[in-house]
């Protein structure tokens, strides 16, 4: 973790980094230095940066350790959904959102108002066409697909042409019958 006045570009000025006082650049928000901040100073203000160990629970901050089948089983349905949502809101066809040319609008206003109701048009989209299922799946009746009839191998014979007849008779008289195993 490194102090937001620390050098070589500090994004605030503090009176506890000098390097930070300086110059014109970017850096014009002023952190107020207190008589407790001058009197306990965190390390983050007498170092340049700091290290977080693992113990102080920066790995472990989740209550499901990361990457592990309980984490998966928890967060694998609701990453999927968010990301199928993602894939129907950018449709080319319908919102678009991730397409600037479709919101020709300037400002951040503007263009955060015209998301919003591409994002609510989606939703609607997206109940209207759940509704429109599950009217039709009410309406149906589940039928088993039907099995066409099948005859019986006890009677079961092969078709034969008359050229195929004429010759399994030349077979039949053969003087060397076929192997059979």
């Amino acid at each position: 973790m490194v102090c937001p006045a620390a050098s070589p570009s500090p994004r605030v000025r503090c009176s506890l980094k000098p390097k930070s006082e300086g110059g014109e650049g970017q850096a014009r928000t002023r952190i107020p230095v207190t008589d407790v901040l001058l009197l306990h100073q965190p390390k983050v203000c007498t170092q340049q940066s700091i290290t977080v160990p693992p113990e102080a629970g920066a790995k472990y901050a989740q209550e499901l350790p990361h990457e592990s089948p309980e984490w998966h089983a928890m967060y694998a349905t609701l990453r999927n959904s968010n990301e199928g949502m993602n894939g129907f809101i950018k449709d080319g066809a319908r919102e678009a959102v991730d397409d600037p040319e479709r919101r020709r609008i300037r400002g951040v206003a503007a263009q955060s108002l015209l998301v919003a109701f591409q994002l609510f048009a989606a939703n609607i989209r997206k109940i209207e066409e759940f509704l429109a299922h599950k009217e039709t799946e009410a309406k149906k009746v589940r039928k088993l697909p039907s099995r066409r009839p099948t005859r019986s191998l006890a009677t079961w014979a092969p078709e034969t042409s008359p050229n195929v007849a004429a010759t399994m008779d030349d077979v039949a008289s053969d003087p060397d019958p076929p192997l059979t195993a």
